[in-house]
């Protein structure tokens, strides 16, 4: 057993002694030299090639006697634009485990050192070397490595805030202001834009650049010559610069900046942004990203909006603001919103307040709401119904620094009685109109319109079975809008009001713009607003307040319109979303995320979501082709052949509420040479929430079917029956405030209507009932002995 044992380990030993031989000697026992690895690129850009600064590299390698470990990479900067071996420092490499990754290369040296553009081509030249690494540590003896030219395009950064003034005057900002901003990185082309890396700023007092010189010699102004110390790119101007910060970083930060106190004097302000490359905003433009600033002792305060669906916006930049007196009835709840911004001098809005009836300004317990801070631009809202006498509301804010910007708006309360039951307001005073014509009965005029005195008998004679009704009082012929107060729509039941317009008016509007025009909620500096006694819409706070009201005649409703965006606006409009700025009657679509028109007249107190017109001229063909995909499809409603003949002006009305009677044209204008002859075309009328607006496209955006509160009396009866307007409603119902009742006896709770078209063109005899279904079916005012032309029933 011992000489087994023995000779087992004599074997074991022999083993071992071979296997150590094999791993460090030949097979006659000499030692192999390890073997470097090889290593090479698989895909990288080509020699020489001009790439974006961000490239995915692969490589690989083989180890003929063992395994690689991992690799290792090198970058140069090849200044000269050629690679150095020499250059390659041996302790700079950096390891790497995977055969590929994606490298960030700079891109920091400006192609056009004269570039006047933010946004420039920058480049750097880099060679990339790779080298594989064995288990044993040995590297390769030569490594892989590729030459190109990284690319980017510089970022651009525009100041916000504060506002660029017009000129070279500078802005003028608190002492304490805050700078806003905005950047953008491009990175092969203009197309596609991401964040850039990291923005600075500098601010410079003009005060030790008084003696800077241009190139000729001439001597700059202390504004202009610290502009030019910094655009030189002196070792000193760098100085002026604040560090790099994140654009990203926690809370904005790198967004905006506010600055310490700054002595009353003049500065520059400038800005500058880098990309993940390292190019850097190459030019200082006062379009973008410089500002010229004064700082000084300020006269005005924040801009201070105030806005009331009824009057519109009463705006401010001082504590000294002139009253604003709004009428208002009784029991009404009338709202104000406010906003205020600083941002156009580089201030906060640190807080406001607001009370009603405050006797003493300084006392904190007469405030309804006293300091509170702003939170970011969101509006705040000031209400309370009153039922008699006067009172004032006044809303203060102010900025960091304590500049104070205040409105004040008195309102006067008035009682509705309704104590008469009708009132004819005559906004159709055609005599005084230079285009118009002598009247129905003179043969000279081809009956194109009445004549005043022709329409007033027709309206007197359509009241004339109300009970009291005197048309020495409860008929206005109105010019101004003082003829109409508040205090006497207050005495009616039932409001009548027969207007003459023409679409895209721009001016010398009948007096029912003044009242239901729409009340623009954004207002920009400089834009204005209502001041002094102001004129609100009295007939949506008739209705609010529970009398009814009848619009009837030439394109009543269009009036809503905002001409101050809708001059040459297309139609159909939609009323929720297009009331405002460039929006889909400019080109870019309904702003679905800003339904400004919610709280305009047309829209809450009349229930419609769109207008159209019922009449065939040169402007209406050039719509019928097919629209951009923003608007709906036009030629879904009109032939897209603009040389066709087709007429949709109105000959007659459908009754679509079966209390209502056929309405058709009068004899006396359709009669052979008449200007409503067969031959010829039929009168205008405004189309309501027509059918052929709510599929498609920006159509969608349209309630299908409309509102509940929108009910149709009469649809368009036009010359072609194939024209989709024919049918659609040309007169309705509105409900939104059908169950408002007056707090006064005999009220009572009544649809308001809508007639868009004048009533005086058609058949008095079948007009007659219609009216009278309204007055004393609907409003149910009592009934006179009057001289009724017809019979009293529909």
């Amino acid at each position: 057993m011992r000489r087994h044992a023995l000779f087992m380990w004599l074997v074991a030993l022999a083993v071992a002694a071979l296997f150590q031989a094999c791993t460090t000697e030949g097979i006659e026992g000499q030692r192999i030299k390890n073997q470097p690895p090889r290593v090479w690129l698989s895909a990288a850009p080509p020699e020489g090639s001009v790439e974006t600064y961000k490239v995915h590299l692969f490589w690989g390698g083989w180890d003929p006697d063992g395994e690689i470990s991992h690799y290792e990479y090198y970058v140069t900067d090849n200044v000269t634009g050629v690679f150095n071996p020499a250059g390659v420092v041996d302790s700079l490499w950096s390891p790497v485990v995977a055969n590929d990754s994606t490298f960030t290369f700079s891109a920091d040296a400006l192609v056009d050192t004269l570039t006047t553009s933010q946004v420039s081509e920058f480049t750097r030249s880099h060679t990339f070397l790779i080298r594989a690494i064995d288990e044993e540590g040995l590297r390769s003896t030569r490594p892989a490595y590729r030459s190109f030219t990284s690319r980017t395009l510089s970022p651009q950064v525009n100041i916000l805030i504060p506002v660029r003034v017009l000129g070279t005057t500078p802005a003028q900002i608190p002492p304490i202001t805050t700078f806003s901003w905005s950047a953008s990185d491009y990175v092969s082309d203009k197309l596609v834009a991401q964040e850039p890396d990291s923005v600075q700023w500098a601010l410079v007092s003009t005060k030790t650049h008084t003696n800077e010189h241009d190139a000729q010699g001439r001597l700059l102004s202390p504004l202009d010559g610290t502009l030019a110390y910094l655009r030189s790119g002196s070792p000193a101007s760098g100085k002026e610069w604040w560090p790099w910060v994140y654009y990203r970083a926690d809370e904005d930060s790198g967004k905006f900046w506010t600055s310490p106190p700054l002595e009353f004097g003049t500065y520059i302000f400038a800005m500058r942004a880098k990309d993940e490359a390292g190019a850097v905003t190459p030019v200082l433009d006062e379009l973008t990203n410089v500002r010229r600033l004064r700082v000084s002792t300020r006269l005005t305060g924040p801009f201070l909006t105030v806005f009331n669906i009824y009057m519109g916006s009463v705006v401010t930049t001082t504590c000294s603001t002139p009253l604003t007196i709004l009428d208002v009835p009784a029991g009404i709840s009338v709202g104000f919103t406010f906003s205020a911004t600083a941002e156009s001098y580089g201030g906060l809005v640190s807080g406001y307040r607001y009370g009603w009836d405050i006797a003493d300004l300084d006392d904190p317990d007469q405030w309804e709401v006293d300091f509170t801070p702003f939170v970011g631009t969101q509006a705040n809202t000031a209400s309370r119904p009153f039922y008699f006498g006067t009172h004032t509301l006044t809303i203060d804010v102010v900025d960091n620094s304590g500049y104070c910007s205040r409105v004040e708006i008195k309102v006067n309360v008035i009682q509705f009685t309704q104590e008469r039951n009708v009132l004819i307001v005559d906004d159709f005073q055609v005599d005084e109109r230079p285009s118009s014509f002598p009247g129905f009965s003179n043969p000279q005029g081809r009956g194109v319109l009445p004549s005043d005195q022709e329409h007033d008998a027709f309206w007197l004679d359509m009241a004339s079975n109300v009970d009291g009704f005197d048309p020495a009082s409860d008929v206005v012929p109105v010019s101004t809008a003082g003829e109409v107060p508040l205090a006497l729509l207050a005495k009616y039941k039932g409001i009548v009001w027969s207007v003459y317009s023409d679409v895209g008016q721009q001016a010398d509007f009948p007096l029912l713009y003044a009242f239901i025009q729409y009340r623009q909620q954004t207002t920009t500096q400089g834009s204005g607003g209502v001041s002094g006694k102001v004129q609100p819409n009295y007939l949506a706070l008739a209705m609010a307040a529970g009398s009814h009201i009848m619009l009837a005649g030439e394109h009543p409703v269009q009036l809503v319109e905002n001409r101050a965006y809708l001059r040459g606006a297309r139609h159909p409009l939609i009323l929720r979303y297009e009331m405002e700025g460039e929006n889909a009657q400019t080109g870019t679509g309904p702003d679905i995320a800003n339904p400004m028109g919610e709280g305009g007249f047309a829209y809450r107190e009349l229930c419609l979501d769109v207008i159209d017109y019922g009449y065939l001229t040169v402007t209406r063909r050039r719509y019928r082709q097919p629209q951009p995909t923003y608007y709906c499809p036009v030629n879904t409603y009109r032939r897209a052949d603009a040389a066709s003949v087709r007429d949709d002006t109105m000959r007659g009305a459908n009754p679509l509420d079966l209390n209502f009677p056929l309405l058709e044209l009068r004899d006396d204008i359709t009669a052979l040479g008449m200007a409503y002859q067969p031959t010829e075309k039929g009168i205008d009328a405004e189309v309501y929430n027509p059918a052929y607006f709510r599929t498609g496209r920006a159509c969608q955006y349209v309630p299908n079917p409309p509102r509940s509160c929108f009910q149709p009396i009469y649809g368009l009866v036009s010359f072609d029956t194939n024209e989709p307007t024919y049918n659609e409603t040309i007169a309705f119902w509105t409900s939104a405030y059908a169950d408002r009742v007056a707090d006064v006896p005999g009220a009572i709770g009544a649809r308001s209507v809508v007639f868009g078209f004048p009533p005086v063109f058609f058949k008095p005899e079948q007009v007659k009932p219609a009216m009278e279904y309204i007055f004393f079916n609907e409003w149910q005012l009592p009934r006179g002995d009057g001289s009724a032309t017809a019979s009293t029933s529909p």
